[in-house]
């Protein structure tokens, strides 16, 4: 049966444990994505999960945690749906190429489907251009302004990795999606000093900011 928490095999406290049957991946939709464009992916993971009975307090305890990647990307919420089905959107970080889909359970149990999913190459803009960024204070979220630069600017609606010169850290280290050639970020840098905020693409196209200061 399809691992619905309700139809979950018992472990029972105190009374020994029950091995619970093999998780699989029983499909990826789609299969395929063009590195330059964000995709809705859907993984259907068949699974059991395992349950705890406390008949002490009168209680199930039931492990939901589920990581699914594709590569290296992680996909759904971390946890088992109800209908099995972890889906998310992959950002524009996977190079061309054949990647595999995995699935661990909180309990260890894993699987792996081998050169399921296929990025396909893409089509990118010339450099980016990052707006000039004021005064900031350490560990103060504030936004930032990023344009797509070339003839295909405008149409660009993909992700970018973001990161810094200086001597800090900076979180996300992936933009969200651009819009119309642009994408106002909100950032977080933590450490002080003199920054760039650097913008790049794994086609190699990149862009800059002018110089700025991160006080305490």
């Amino acid at each position: 049966m399809r691992g619905h928490p309700l139809t979950a095999s018992l472990l029972l406290i105190g009374c020994g444990s029950q091995s619970l049957p093999p998780v699989s991946i029983a499909s990826v939709a789609p299969t395929t994505m063009v590195a330059s464009q964000p995709t809705q992916v859907q993984v259907q993971v068949e699974a059991q999960l395992a349950v705890q009975v406390d008949f002490a307090q009168s209680a199930l305890a039931f492990d939901t945690r589920m990581q699914v990647l594709i590569g290296p990307l992680a996909l759904g919420a971390g946890t088992y749906p109800p209908d099995g089905r972890a889906e998310g959107t992959l950002p524009t970080v996977l190079a061309p190429g054949t990647y595999d889909a995995t699935v661990v359970m909180g309990d260890g149990r894993r699987a792996v489907s081998h050169d399921v999913f296929t990025v396909t190459a893409g089509s990118w803009p010339s450099a980016y251009r990052v707006d000039a960024v004021g005064d900031q204070r350490s560990g103060i979220p504030f936004s930032v302004t990023l344009h797509a630069v070339g003839p295909a600017a405008a149409s660009f609606e993909g992700n970018v990795l973001l990161s810094l010169i200086g001597s800090g850290t900076l979180s996300p280290g992936v933009s969200g999606a651009f819009s119309g050639g642009q994408r106002v970020q909100t950032v977080v840098i933590t450490g002080t000093g003199e920054f760039t905020l650097l913008a790049s693409d794994i086609n190699g196209d990149n862009g800059q900011s002018p110089p700025f200061t991160v006080g305490p």
